[in-house]
Protein backbone atom coordinates (compact mmCIF):
# COMPACT_ATOMS: atom_id res chain seq x y z
CA UNK A 1 0.00 0.00 0.00
CA UNK A 2 1.65 3.57 -0.77
CA UNK A 3 1.05 6.25 1.67
CA UNK A 4 -1.28 8.68 -0.65
CA UNK A 5 -3.68 5.40 -0.16
CA UNK A 6 -2.51 5.66 3.57
CA UNK A 7 -3.67 9.01 3.99
CA UNK A 8 -6.68 8.91 2.40
CA UNK A 9 -7.85 6.19 4.49
CA UNK A 10 -6.80 8.08 7.70
CA UNK A 11 -8.71 11.16 6.81
CA UNK A 12 -12.27 9.35 6.44
CA UNK A 13 -11.83 7.20 9.74
CA UNK A 14 -11.48 11.48 11.16
CA UNK A 15 -14.31 12.65 9.55
CA UNK A 16 -16.61 9.45 10.36
CA UNK A 17 -15.45 9.87 14.46
CA UNK A 18 -16.05 14.09 14.32
CA UNK A 19 -19.66 13.27 13.19
CA UNK A 20 -20.31 10.60 15.55
CA UNK A 21 -18.64 12.87 18.33
CA UNK A 22 -21.06 15.73 17.72
CA UNK A 23 -24.27 13.79 17.80
CA UNK A 24 -23.28 11.94 21.46
CA UNK A 25 -22.75 15.82 22.79
CA UNK A 26 -26.64 17.02 21.61
CA UNK A 27 -28.47 13.96 23.34
CA UNK A 28 -26.02 14.87 26.48
CA UNK A 29 -27.25 18.67 26.55
CA UNK A 30 -31.08 16.73 25.85
CA UNK A 31 -30.87 14.61 29.01
CA UNK A 32 -29.67 17.30 30.92
CA UNK A 33 -32.15 20.21 30.31
CA UNK A 34 -34.66 17.12 30.94
CA UNK A 35 -33.74 16.73 34.13
CA UNK A 36 -33.04 20.53 35.57
CA UNK A 37 -36.58 20.65 33.64
CA UNK A 38 -38.13 17.95 35.96
CA UNK A 39 -36.06 19.04 38.81
CA UNK A 40 -37.99 22.47 38.85
CA UNK A 41 -41.22 21.02 38.84
CA UNK A 42 -40.81 19.10 41.96
CA UNK A 43 -39.68 22.00 43.47
CA UNK A 44 -42.21 23.63 42.47
CA UNK A 45 -44.80 21.46 43.53
CA UNK A 46 -43.00 21.21 46.99
CA UNK A 47 -43.72 24.81 47.24
CA UNK A 48 -46.94 24.55 46.41
CA UNK A 49 -47.62 21.61 48.98
CA UNK A 50 -45.87 23.06 52.22
CA UNK A 51 -46.95 26.98 51.21
CA UNK A 52 -50.43 26.86 49.43
CA UNK A 53 -52.01 29.54 51.20
CA UNK A 54 -49.17 31.86 50.65
CA UNK A 55 -48.43 31.11 46.94
CA UNK A 56 -52.70 31.59 46.38
CA UNK A 57 -52.44 35.15 48.16
CA UNK A 58 -50.11 35.93 46.23
CA UNK A 59 -51.58 35.11 43.07
CA UNK A 60 -55.07 36.83 44.24
CA UNK A 61 -53.13 39.98 45.62
CA UNK A 62 -55.73 41.80 44.44
CA UNK A 63 -59.25 39.35 44.97
CA UNK A 64 -57.78 40.30 48.64
CA UNK A 65 -58.11 43.83 48.72
CA UNK A 66 -61.48 44.04 47.04
CA UNK A 67 -62.48 41.01 50.70
CA UNK A 68 -60.32 43.79 52.93
CA UNK A 69 -62.48 46.62 50.99
CA UNK A 70 -65.78 44.78 51.60
CA UNK A 71 -64.90 43.69 54.89
CA UNK A 72 -64.35 47.00 55.86
CA UNK A 73 -67.86 48.17 54.30
CA UNK A 74 -69.94 45.33 56.29
CA UNK A 75 -68.04 45.73 59.30
CA UNK A 76 -69.44 49.96 59.30
CA UNK A 77 -72.87 49.17 58.68
CA UNK A 78 -75.39 48.76 61.65
CA UNK A 79 -74.84 45.32 62.91
CA UNK A 80 -77.94 42.98 62.36
CA UNK A 81 -78.23 39.77 64.71
CA UNK A 82 -79.24 36.53 62.95
CA UNK A 83 -79.53 33.15 65.25
CA UNK A 84 -77.50 30.74 63.36
CA UNK A 85 -77.82 27.20 64.34
CA UNK A 86 -75.35 25.53 66.54
CA UNK A 87 -73.18 22.90 64.13
CA UNK A 88 -73.61 19.26 65.67
CA UNK A 89 -70.35 19.03 66.50
CA UNK A 90 -70.98 22.12 69.43
CA UNK A 91 -70.16 20.19 72.79
CA UNK A 92 -73.39 19.82 74.81
CA UNK A 93 -74.02 21.89 77.66
CA UNK A 94 -73.96 19.81 80.85
CA UNK A 95 -76.25 20.70 83.41
CA UNK A 96 -75.49 20.29 86.80
CA UNK A 97 -78.76 19.90 89.13
CA UNK A 98 -79.45 21.76 92.07
CA UNK A 99 -77.90 21.34 94.90
CA UNK A 100 -81.02 20.75 98.14
CA UNK A 101 -81.91 24.09 99.19
CA UNK A 102 -82.81 23.41 103.09
CA UNK A 103 -85.88 24.19 104.32
CA UNK A 104 -86.00 26.57 107.23
CA UNK A 105 -87.46 25.05 109.92
CA UNK A 106 -90.34 26.61 111.90
CA UNK A 107 -91.14 27.03 115.69
CA UNK A 108 -94.52 25.26 115.64
CA UNK A 109 -95.36 22.63 112.92
CA UNK A 110 -98.39 24.33 110.77
CA UNK A 111 -101.56 22.14 111.36
CA UNK A 112 -103.00 20.22 108.62
CA UNK A 113 -106.82 20.51 108.01
CA UNK A 114 -108.87 17.30 108.25
CA UNK A 115 -111.88 16.87 106.31
CA UNK A 116 -114.85 18.60 107.95
CA UNK A 117 -117.99 16.13 107.89
CA UNK A 118 -120.99 18.23 106.33
CA UNK A 119 -124.23 18.49 107.96
CA UNK A 120 -126.69 15.88 107.15
CA UNK A 121 -129.87 17.05 106.04
CA UNK A 122 -132.67 16.98 109.42
CA UNK A 123 -136.04 15.74 107.49
CA UNK A 124 -138.70 18.20 108.06
CA UNK A 125 -141.72 17.31 110.24
CA UNK A 126 -144.13 15.70 108.53
CA UNK A 127 -147.75 16.51 109.73
CA UNK A 128 -148.78 13.41 112.24
CA UNK A 129 -152.37 12.61 110.99
CA UNK A 130 -154.90 11.03 113.40
CA UNK A 131 -154.86 7.47 113.81
CA UNK A 132 -158.16 6.31 111.51
CA UNK A 133 -161.26 5.56 114.10
CA UNK A 134 -161.14 2.00 114.27
CA UNK A 135 -164.36 0.27 112.58
CA UNK A 136 -166.60 -1.86 114.81
CA UNK A 137 -166.18 -5.94 114.65
CA UNK A 138 -168.98 -7.82 115.03
CA UNK A 139 -168.29 -10.22 118.08
CA UNK A 140 -168.67 -13.68 116.91
CA UNK A 141 -171.80 -15.62 119.12
CA UNK A 142 -170.11 -18.58 120.65
CA UNK A 143 -171.66 -21.81 119.29
CA UNK A 144 -172.35 -25.02 121.09
CA UNK A 145 -169.03 -26.76 121.36
CA UNK A 146 -169.78 -31.03 120.54
CA UNK A 147 -168.47 -33.19 123.13
CA UNK A 148 -166.23 -36.08 122.17
CA UNK A 149 -168.21 -39.53 122.14
CA UNK A 150 -166.68 -42.66 121.17
CA UNK A 151 -164.94 -43.34 117.92
CA UNK A 152 -167.02 -45.56 115.54
CA UNK A 153 -165.27 -48.55 114.18
CA UNK A 154 -165.18 -49.64 110.84
CA UNK A 155 -167.39 -52.30 109.67
CA UNK A 156 -167.10 -54.43 106.48
CA UNK A 157 -169.58 -53.26 103.87
CA UNK A 158 -172.59 -56.39 103.84
CA UNK A 159 -172.50 -58.29 101.09
CA UNK A 160 -176.04 -58.86 99.48
CA UNK A 161 -174.94 -62.41 99.01
CA UNK A 162 -174.44 -64.36 101.92
CA UNK A 163 -170.88 -65.32 100.89
CA UNK A 164 -168.51 -63.48 99.37
CA UNK A 165 -164.63 -65.05 98.43
CA UNK A 166 -161.96 -64.47 100.86
CA UNK A 167 -158.96 -62.37 101.01
CA UNK A 168 -156.49 -64.38 99.56
CA UNK A 169 -158.00 -65.35 96.18
CA UNK A 170 -157.74 -66.30 93.81
CA UNK A 171 -154.32 -67.86 94.16
CA UNK A 172 -152.17 -69.56 91.07
CA UNK A 173 -150.27 -72.70 92.63
CA UNK A 174 -148.88 -75.70 90.96
CA UNK A 175 -151.47 -78.70 90.53
CA UNK A 176 -150.74 -80.90 93.86
CA UNK A 177 -154.54 -82.25 94.24
CA UNK A 178 -153.91 -85.09 91.48
CA UNK A 179 -151.21 -87.07 89.75
CA UNK A 180 -152.42 -85.14 86.08
CA UNK A 181 -149.23 -82.76 86.84
CA UNK A 182 -148.97 -80.53 84.10
CA UNK A 183 -151.04 -82.44 81.80
CA UNK A 184 -154.06 -80.55 83.45
CA UNK A 185 -155.37 -77.41 84.85
CA UNK A 186 -158.31 -76.34 86.99
CA UNK A 187 -159.87 -74.83 89.72
CA UNK A 188 -160.71 -75.65 93.42
CA UNK A 189 -161.05 -74.17 96.56
CA UNK A 190 -163.37 -74.22 100.24
CA UNK A 191 -166.21 -72.88 101.65
CA UNK A 192 -166.09 -71.69 105.14
CA UNK A 193 -169.37 -70.56 107.76
CA UNK A 194 -169.48 -67.76 110.01
CA UNK A 195 -167.06 -69.11 112.45
CA UNK A 196 -164.22 -70.06 109.65
CA UNK A 197 -165.88 -73.96 109.63
CA UNK A 198 -166.51 -75.90 106.63
CA UNK A 199 -170.14 -76.01 105.63
CA UNK A 200 -172.05 -79.47 105.65
CA UNK A 201 -171.56 -81.64 102.50
CA UNK A 202 -174.43 -81.90 100.17
CA UNK A 203 -176.17 -78.22 100.78
CA UNK A 204 -173.46 -76.06 98.16
CA UNK A 205 -171.83 -76.34 94.86
CA UNK A 206 -169.70 -74.09 92.90
CA UNK A 207 -170.70 -72.98 89.08
CA UNK A 208 -168.09 -72.66 86.98
CA UNK A 209 -168.68 -71.28 83.10
CA UNK A 210 -167.36 -69.65 79.69
CA UNK A 211 -164.33 -70.17 77.39
CA UNK A 212 -166.28 -73.60 76.11
CA UNK A 213 -167.59 -74.73 79.46
CA UNK A 214 -170.65 -74.37 81.70
CA UNK A 215 -169.94 -76.86 84.55
CA UNK A 216 -171.00 -77.29 88.77
CA UNK A 217 -168.88 -78.33 91.16
CA UNK A 218 -170.56 -80.24 94.18
CA UNK A 219 -168.98 -78.63 97.32
CA UNK A 220 -167.05 -81.34 99.77
CA UNK A 221 -166.50 -83.75 96.66
CA UNK A 222 -162.96 -82.94 96.98
CA UNK A 223 -161.46 -83.64 100.35
CA UNK A 224 -157.78 -82.80 99.02
CA UNK A 225 -158.59 -79.11 99.29
CA UNK A 226 -159.87 -79.65 102.98
CA UNK A 227 -163.55 -81.38 104.37
CA UNK A 228 -165.91 -79.14 101.99
CA UNK A 229 -162.77 -78.96 99.80
CA UNK A 230 -164.51 -78.42 95.53
CA UNK A 231 -162.27 -79.18 92.59
CA UNK A 232 -162.83 -78.50 88.65
CA UNK A 233 -160.99 -79.39 85.62
CA UNK A 234 -160.80 -77.18 83.00
CA UNK A 235 -158.32 -77.98 80.49
CA UNK A 236 -155.56 -80.49 79.59
CA UNK A 237 -153.06 -78.23 79.30
CA UNK A 238 -151.98 -74.82 80.82
CA UNK A 239 -153.31 -71.82 79.10
CA UNK A 240 -154.67 -68.79 79.56
CA UNK A 241 -158.62 -67.79 79.20
CA UNK A 242 -160.98 -66.67 81.63
CA UNK A 243 -163.92 -68.59 83.26
CA UNK A 244 -166.80 -66.74 85.60
CA UNK A 245 -167.08 -68.40 89.23
CA UNK A 246 -170.43 -68.20 91.74
CA UNK A 247 -171.39 -70.34 94.81
CA UNK A 248 -174.72 -71.62 94.57
CA UNK A 249 -176.89 -73.75 97.08
CA UNK A 250 -177.67 -77.72 95.56
CA UNK A 251 -180.71 -76.14 94.43
CA UNK A 252 -179.37 -74.05 91.90
CA UNK A 253 -179.98 -70.58 93.79
CA UNK A 254 -177.09 -68.00 93.86
CA UNK A 255 -175.28 -67.25 97.23
CA UNK A 256 -172.74 -64.94 96.15
CA UNK A 257 -171.51 -63.03 93.13
CA UNK A 258 -170.14 -63.16 89.93
CA UNK A 259 -166.24 -63.72 90.20
CA UNK A 260 -164.19 -63.15 86.96
CA UNK A 261 -161.04 -64.90 86.93
CA UNK A 262 -158.09 -65.71 84.16
CA UNK A 263 -156.07 -68.49 84.26
CA UNK A 264 -152.35 -68.80 83.13
CA UNK A 265 -149.89 -70.72 80.83
CA UNK A 266 -147.30 -71.87 83.10
CA UNK A 267 -146.98 -75.40 84.49
CA UNK A 268 -146.27 -73.71 88.45
CA UNK A 269 -149.75 -71.92 88.15
CA UNK A 270 -151.67 -74.14 86.52
CA UNK A 271 -153.98 -74.25 89.99
CA UNK A 272 -156.29 -71.66 90.69
CA UNK A 273 -157.52 -71.54 94.27
CA UNK A 274 -160.37 -70.18 95.21
CA UNK A 275 -162.41 -69.77 98.33
CA UNK A 276 -165.41 -68.69 100.09
CA UNK A 277 -166.84 -67.76 103.24
CA UNK A 278 -169.70 -66.51 104.91
CA UNK A 279 -170.28 -62.59 105.95
CA UNK A 280 -173.50 -62.54 107.68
Amino acid sequence: MDEDTFEEDTTFEDETTGQSGRGLNIFNILAVVLIVAALCVVGLLLIVIVTPNNLIADLSGQESEQATATLVATLAAPATFTSTPLPSDTPAVISLPPTNTPVPVGDTATPVPINTLLPTLTPSASATLPPPTPTKTATPTPTDTPTPGPTPTATSTRSAFVFTKDDVSPQYLQNFANAAGCNWMGIGGTVLDLNGNPVPTGEYQVHVWDSGIDVRAPVGGAPAYGPSGYEQFLFDAPRIQDNNVQLETVNGTAVSQVYRIQTRASCNQNLISFGFVQNH
